[in-house]
């Protein structure tokens, strides 16, 4: 694979590249397209952004052959979620993959994170030989600054939630000593083994991985 003829951008400062972009996902992933190029409209530079992987013609054209996506964690300030990581269909097995996951995490690594987080029902391996390990699933960010400005770290949300339960359980509690003889609520149901503890994955097969970086 040559690279001199490769280059990686980022779509907020290119969007002519929107509707390429748009339709490279749709190959892989079936969607509207203007739900698909709206959601793509929302790149910018305080994240979620996307990253392309243009190939220059021997016409002077480029052409999008690969797109991912960057965005926050929730559970982890110091995390990204990188997301909808695709080759087109003709360039793959070729290592075009692999370069467009290291310019990625160059860029993370310049938006100051420590730690990269992804998903993937089928590409395991892909990511194992990236470096990639088996960790807990966490949940990605898909709104912007903006609307981080509710919610600022993710510490914030799990206080809310906290005291949220709290609230809840006090009700309760005046509930039980309201109507004394009514019965407890049920034990809720025991949680489920995992059968593989070395792979981090849900009911769907969804296998969640990390890298330091």
């Amino acid at each position: 694979m040559k690279t001199d003829n490769l280059a990686v951008i980022l779509l907020h400062e290119y969007p002519e590249y929107l509707d390429a972009s748009a339709t490279l996902l749709n190959s892989q992933w079936k969607r509207s397209f203007s739900a698909r190029a709206h959601s793509l409209s929302r790149s910018c530079k305080d994240l979620p952004d996307s990253l392309l992987l243009l190939e220059k013609q021997p016409d002077g054209s480029k052409i999008v052959i690969g797109h991912s996506r960057l965005t926050r964690v929730l559970e982890d300030d110091n995390g990204c979620w990188i997301e909808s990581v695709v080759i087109a269909e003709n360039r793959r097995n070729k290592g075009y993959g692999r370069y467009l996951m290291s310019k990625t995490e160059e860029y993370a690594k310049k938006l100051n994170f420590c730690t990269a987080y992804l998903s993937t029902h089928d590409q395991q391996g892909f990511y194992e030989c990236l470096g990639y390990i088996y960790c807990e699933p966490v949940s990605s960010i898909s709104f912007q600054r903006i609307g981080l400005m509710k919610y600022p770290t993710s510490s914030v949300v799990k206080h809310n939630i906290e005291n949220t339960h709290q609230t809840i359980q006090e009700i309760h509690q005046k509930e039980i000593n309201v109507f004394p003889t009514l019965p407890p609520p049920p034990p809720p149901p025991p949680p489920i083994l995992r059968t593989h503890p070395t792979c981090m994955k849900s009911t769907l097969e969804k296998y969640w991985m990390k890298k330091s970086l």
